[in-house]
């Protein structure tokens, strides 16, 4: 396999690893615009109007995106994030039920994180990172993680940045929560003008890193009408409602980077219809899943779900049925999520007309295809 290949980190790691209980994390609501988000004003608070608060600070619509560690202004590291003191935060976090004193200084931890964010653009390897990030074991320094993962990527290329907007997907909420992708963005904000002498196009990549956080769910769409951020990011602010406000911009923002190893999006789909081609000719099934692991694009599985079954409709009965084998399997080996093959059963939907024009029974093939993938248990039964 390639030492390109990336996989995401199984859930046995971030288990084992995590002294999280789901009792402390917050609740996720529903807003009246439909949008989850996440209640995490504390016991005791009232948001009414712009006020301060001692956990954090409450964005305009009332919500408190941080968390007590986060804007504590207690914390020697409130004023500048190059004090070297030891930190003593509060006991209320939702990463550990006791943090107690850091262990090491925000120094000694920028010097770490920077080696292993290096190794990570270059093996791609979600469960390593994920680790070091536990056995460093300084989650009140979380928010300088995130600075440095977006500002280490602005120089590099599409396969990188792709790495990183999918890392910070997968680290939340159990290891990055809210609050602190929040403050690592706001801090990349304020150096931002340093930063665009190197890469003129920085604050072009802010803005779309800052769009696909929202896309994904990791940042709150409130955030980016709070009137601090609003005055400390700029025109990052409004190019990222612009990219969030575009037409099918969510689809848009999906491939921003690209389907994931740095290649246009129309190549990966032709490399999609080969593997799925050869599959349907050889049988190899592992053969078949290794191919569609080294693409190294967890966020683009969906077309994967999508392209198979298009290929398999004017196809006999044992090929469908190849092919439905070859989704469960993929799905086995964590390769496609259930989430991705809802998505790619989602985008057959849309293109069932045209489907139809070549294959006028397409709708049923396709229902079928979702009976056995719910007989299967890769997708939940409507």
């Amino acid at each position: 396999m390639s030492a390109l290949t990336s996989t995401a980190p199984s859930s046995s790691v971030v288990a084992k690893k995590r002294n999280v209980k789901k009792s402390q994390l917050p609740d996720t609501v529903v807003g009246a615009d439909g949008s989850a988000k996440r209640n995490i004003i504390r016991k005791g608070s009232k948001a009414t109007g712009r006020k301060e608060h001692a956990s954090g600070r409450l964005l305009d619509d009332g919500s408190l995106y941080n968390d007590e560690i986060a804007f504590d202004e207690n914390d020697p590291n409130f004023d500048s994030e190059d004090d070297d003191g030891s930190l003593a935060v509060t006991n209320n976090s939702l990463y550990r039920e006791d943090i107690g004193k850091s262990r090491i200084t925000l120094t000694t931890y920028k010097r770490k994180i920077e080696t292993f964010i290096t190794e990570f653009f270059v093996s791609g390897d979600f469960d390593d990172i994920t680790r070091t990030i536990f056995e460093i074991d300084a989650a009140e320094y979380s928010y300088e993680f995130v600075k440095r993962l977006l500002n280490m990527s602005l120089d590099k290329g599409d396969r990188e940045r792709e790495l990183v907007s999918q890392l910070m997907s997968l680290l939340y909420p159990d290891v990055l929560s809210t609050s602190m992708i929040c403050k690592g963005f706001e801090r990349l904000f304020e150096i931002v003008d340093e930063v665009e002498k190197d890469v003129p196009h920085a604050r072009n990549h802010v803005a779309t890193f800052l769009a696909r956080a929202v896309l994904d769910e990791v940042v709150p769409p409130s955030f980016l009408s709070d009137s601090v951020v609003c005055n400390l990011g700029g025109e990052i602010v409004v190019q990222a409602k612009l990219l969030l406000s575009r037409e099918h911009g969510g689809t848009k923002l999906e491939r921003i980077w690209g389907p994931g190893d740095g290649r246009p999006v129309s190549e990966m789909k032709v490399a999609i219809d080969q593997c799925c081609e050869e599959y349907l000719l050889s049988g190899d099934i592992e053969e078949a899943t290794r191919c569609i692991k080294e693409l190294n694009a967890l966020y683009f599985s969906h077309e994967v779900v999508k392209r198979a079954v298009k290929i398999a409709l004017d196809k006999d009965e044992k090929s469908r049925g190849l092919i439905s084998k070859f989704l469960t399997h993929m799905h086995s080996e964590e390769v496609v999520s259930t989430k991705q093959i809802l998505l790619g059963f989602d985008k057959l939907d849309k293109i069932l007309p045209d489907l139809m024009l070549d294959t006028p029974n397409a709708d049923k093939l396709v229902a079928e295809f979702k009976e056995r993938a719910t007989t299967d248990g890769i997708i939940p039964s409507c």
